[in-house]
């Protein structure tokens, strides 16, 4: 059975997001490992934009969107959004190399907050799912 078709599109978009959030967290790590190579400049991803575009080209299906921030509920083509790669080409120290610990430090942190709050909601989705069969029978 697929399980995307109990919760409608959701479980395909915290998916999605915890996919690149897992690997927006490898590129952050690849920075820092990086921060005493020379030239070496540090990269991440976007994806958020993507996400939101997908979902504004199937408003006319699934939820009524009522905030512009929302997502709609149907998104057909979240298997094709892929995350936008940035090099940060900003001026850099003596030895060719951006990378700031700090800003990266922060990335780290937000990222795995972002990724945490995701995975929170898949296991609550579930949990309901559990509690909606194991008192399915009972009166």
């Amino acid at each position: 059975m697929d399980i995307s078709k109990i919760y409608g599109g959701n479980i395909d978009i915290f998916k999605k997001v915890l996919d690149f959030r897992a690997e927006r967290h490898n590129i952050i790590s690849s920075n820092i490992a990086n921060i005493d190579t020379p030239n070496y400049k540090s990269v991440d991803i976007s994806f958020e934009e993507q996400l939101r575009s997908a979902a504004d080209s199937d408003s006319g299906k699934g939820l009524k969107k009522t905030h512009d921030n929302h997502l709609t509920g149907d998104l057909k083509n979240i298997e094709k959004v892929s995350p936008e790669i940035i090099i940060d080409n900003s001026p850099s120290g003596i030895d060719g190399n951006n990378v700031n610990i700090d800003k990266e430090v922060t990335n780290m942190a937000e990222n795995t907050i972002m990724y945490n709050a995701v995975a929170q909601l898949i296991l609550k989705k579930f949990e309901g799912l559990k509690y909606a069969i194991d008192q399915g029978g009972s009166k």
